[in-house]
């Protein structure tokens, strides 16, 4: 049985643990909280973007625009989002399955990979793989701003335009709920695939009652979608790493509150453990006293 010097050292260092285990919750739940005001203010935005896409694209012209149309470029650029610190769950885990995933059918139908990795814990991953990723992405903690999110799509739309790249994707944690959220890969080129998924994210659109002729659109629809095009591809890549982090932060608050729930009850065991052993030593010493007085007698 451990002494009581032993049982206090282990109380004492899960009533630590407990402490850093508890801050670090609070410090993720107060940033989760503002990650998500963020994303519930937007989806009213992604609604209506989804729609304006959906009444551009189903114009009664075929809109022939580069961004929507193939390039035939067998390299895929594939951004993958990851966290700067650990202790968020599966959160890491799932995006690196999910990349291994794409590397493994870049090699199987002969195609070329460029990885944009985006986090620490990412980075540590491909070096131990031995992959070298095209670009860190380490000119934002988190989220990008809206320059940094302008500048990125237009280098993407930019290699696409000129047939480096012939497909753009994401990898991220998308969050659906605070329930529900999965490791998955949104393509964002070419944007026929972002607009599918505009749509079916966005509120139910029912066709028969939002029909072309309802809007007047100068200049025509064509001449609207190369900058409605720049706008969802920019948007979108905000929204991925937008939902990473709140995954991220959500994941840490559940895995933090549940790691200080256990250092609780460890620190109420070893209470109790050290109560016996202090009252066990006790009564140890109370009869080596009694049996001293009897043999003086």
């Amino acid at each position: 049985m451990a002494s009581t010097r032993q049982i206090l050292q282990r109380r004492s260092a899960a009533e630590n643990i407990g402490k850093v285990t508890h801050t670090m919750e609070t410090v993720s739940a107060v940033r989760y909280r503002q990650y998500y005001r963020m994303w519930a203010e937007s989806q009213e935005f992604y609604n209506v973007l989804a729609q304006l896409a959906y009444l551009v694209v189903t114009a009664e012209e075929t809109i022939d625009h580069p961004l929507m149309l193939e390039n035939g470029s067998d390299c895929h650029a594939l951004i993958v989002t990851g966290s700067n610190r650990g202790l968020c769950g599966g959160h890491n885990i799932n995006i690196a399955r999910l990349l291994d995933v794409h590397v493994k059918m870049a090699k199987r139908f002969g195609k070329k990979l460029k990885i944009f990795a985006q986090g620490k814990k990412l980075a540590v991953y491909l070096a131990n793989r031995g992959i070298e990723p095209e670009q860190v992405l380490d000119a934002f903690e988190e989220v990008p701003d809206v320059a940094q999110a302008r500048e990125m799509a237009a280098d993407f739309i930019e290699q696409y335009a000129q047939g480096e790249i012939g497909r753009l994707s994401v990898v991220y944690t998308r969050f659906f709920s605070p329930a529900n959220q999965q490791a998955q890969t949104l393509t964002i080129l070419p944007v026929a695939d972002l607009i599918d998924d505009l749509t079916t994210r966005a509120t139910v659109i029912w066709p028969w009652e939002l029909v072309f002729e309802d809007f007047l659109l100068s200049p025509s629809a064509e001449e609207i979608f190369d900058g409605l095009a720049r706008m969802m591809i920019r948007t979108a890549l905000s929204s991925c790493f937008l939902d990473a982090a709140l995954s991220e932060h959500l994941g840490r608050v559940i895995a933090m509150r549940s790691a200080t729930d256990n250092a609780e009850d460890m620190i109420e065991e070893l209470t109790r453990h050290y109560n016996r052993a202090r009252q066990s030593r006790i009564t140890s010493e109370m009869l080596d006293i009694i049996g001293g007085v009897e043999a003086a007698r």
